[in-house]
């Protein structure tokens, strides 16, 4: 078997299984849908965070991702899932949250470099995922935004995970430092800024798109 479709079969079979345990999260442990939505998006992004390790080709790449967009699509329609789609708040962050893992990968894959996987993915997994955590534990204690949508707690909680992830990313690819030092602010201040300004689950597309671009240019 061409071992890449064997990768493929399993990293379906990956996701199966972290969608499987969203469900046990929530129908049989009875944990709120937030929680177990956090589980599939950190446990899910991180996963993601292999792919350049076993794909050569982002053909394999579209056919994993579409498979998990239909997949999540349908059920949503059908309103099942809930351990997934059930939300406080109108949100389709679920359902396009593959979309930017296939062009993060296509773009990495067309420039030679794969930064341009590893940091949005990155920011989507954890950095969204604080934002998400901070803004329901303490945003009630600070300033809430676009009618308690958003608020500064989880922007605060973006932004300082985002630090931490650009610099890692970045020195790990050996930039400059000053490139370094001013790519780490810039994504983590605009993509921070994205995420707070972007409703309804669209900041899983805006946040990596951004990254993406700016990184574009500071390693020129």
């Amino acid at each position: 078997m061409n071992p890449q479709l064997l990768a493929l079969l399993i990293f379906l079979g990956i996701l199966l299984l972290l969608i499987g345990i969203s469900e046990l999260i929530y129908r049989v442990f009875k944990l709120p849908a937030e929680t177990s939505r956090k589980f599939l998006h950190v446990s899910g992004g991180l996963t993601c965070l292999l792919l350049p390790r076993f794909f050569t080709s982002h053909w394999w790449i579209l056919a994993l991702t579409s498979s998990a967009f239909l997949l999540l699509f349908s059920t949503y329609l059908m309103n099942r899932l809930h351990s997934v789609h059930k939300t406080r708040r109108n949100s389709i962050g679920s359902i396009i949250f593959p979309i930017p893992v296939y062009f993060c990968f296509l773009a990495a894959e067309t420039l030679h470099n794969n930064l341009f996987f590893y940091l949005p993915v990155s920011l989507l997994a954890i950095s969204d995922t604080s934002a998400e955590i901070a803004g329901t534990r303490w945003g009630h204690l600070t300033r809430q935004f676009f009618n308690g949508q958003k608020t500064l707690a989880g922007t605060l909680a973006f932004f300082g995970s985002a630090l931490v992830i650009c610099f890692g990313w970045l020195s790990y690819y050996d930039l400059p430092v000053q490139k370094i030092i001013m790519g780490t602010l810039f994504i983590s201040i605009v993509a921070s800024l994205a995420e707070l300004v972007t409703l309804k689950g669209w900041d899983n597309l805006t946040i990596p798109v951004i990254a993406g671009i700016i990184t574009c240019f500071i390693i020129k």
